[in-house]
């Protein structure tokens, strides 16, 4: 555009104060901080976009735009970001473990994190009818780079089935766990019909 808008795409994890013990204290959100948040970014003039409006300058030229994403699919996001983003006429990209869906946490549990409570079936559903878009974040949230090609081929088709049963929707978005990923990754994401990705 002329002027150059900028768009930034704001990655969140837990919402809530971190438990004692938490491996991962930086990956929590207070709700209060994340609504100061989005106003901060409204009051100066920032549009809520999806992701694929943040890289497309024909769908809001010319303004400053942000997207908001969410990793794994916490209980705590359902219950304290989707209300205060809904309540702003925002929404967000939540990209779920399928495989923890109504349970919990066990990729942190394994490294020796504390638990939390995962969304359910019904939040996501409820979600999705509320113009939230779902994406995968795998299985059970696995470095994929350290898989065989027939683990990870699973990791991204079961996880890709699960989540369009529940959503009635067909789920394009991926979200790579750990960031981790390389040319493999890469061409079996594609090939498993994905076709937007983060790291």
């Amino acid at each position: 555009s002329a002027r150059g808008s900028t768009s930034v795409v704001l990655l969140y994890h837990r919402m809530g104060l971190p438990k004692l013990g938490s491996l991962v204290a930086g990956q929590y959100v207070s709700p209060r901080l994340l609504r100061s948040q989005l106003d901060y970014l409204n009051a100066r003039g920032w549009a809520g976009a999806t992701l694929s409006e943040t890289t497309d300058n024909s769908i809001v030229p010319d303004q400053d735009r942000f997207a908001v994403t969410f990793d794994d699919g916490y209980r705590g996001v359902y219950e304290h970001a989707c209300p205060a983003l809904a309540d702003r006429n925002l929404t967000a990209t939540i990209y779920v473990v399928a495989g923890s869906i109504g349970g919990i946490n066990d990729w942190d549990r394994k490294a020796g994190d504390q638990s939390e409570p995962m969304m359910t079936a019904g939040h996501i559903r409820e979600l999705t009818d509320h113009g939230f878009r779902i994406g995968s974040h795998t299985m059970t949230h696995p470095h994929l780079t350290e898989l065989t090609d027939e683990q990870l081929r699973a990791e991204l088709a079961d996880s890709k089935h699960v989540l369009e049963d529940i959503t009635g929707t067909e789920v394009t978005a991926f979200s790579y766990p750990y960031g981790d990923y390389d040319k493999r990754v890469l061409e079996q994401v594609a090939e498993a019909g994905y076709s937007s990705e983060v790291a």
